[in-house]
């Protein structure tokens, strides 16, 4: 099992977005250890990572005001989206990457 979240992951990164951020090492990581726990999986309520339908409406809005929703959490997504780790510039790229946005860092 602690080998199933890096391997999922993985797995999402290879999925054909429109486009997708670069990331770093430590920033998969951090998408691995965070922002899959619900993004990867429709029961949750969150968003679909890679299906764009989840994401028509959010991304609608400016990437500012996505950011901060990742920043002061959204209905039930924890602020910093359980992420103590990452800093601005980390949840700026893992936004992008789990939404599907254009662009890296």
């Amino acid at each position: 099992m602690r080998f199933f979240k890096p391997m999922v992951a993985m797995g999402l990164l290879a999925m054909p977005f429109v486009t997708q951020a670069e990331l770093t090492e430590r920033q998969a990581k951090l998408l691995a250890h965070n922002c899959v726990q619900c993004h990867a999986r429709a029961a949750t309520g969150a968003p679909t990572m890679g299906l764009a339908e989840s994401w028509k409406t959010r991304n609608s809005a400016d990437e500012d005001k996505l950011l901060r929703s990742v920043i002061e959490g959204l209905r039930g997504m924890p602020p910093l989206g359980y992420c103590a780790a990452c800093t601005e510039a980390d949840l700026r790229v893992l936004t992008r990457t789990v939404a599907g946005l254009e662009g890296g860092k």
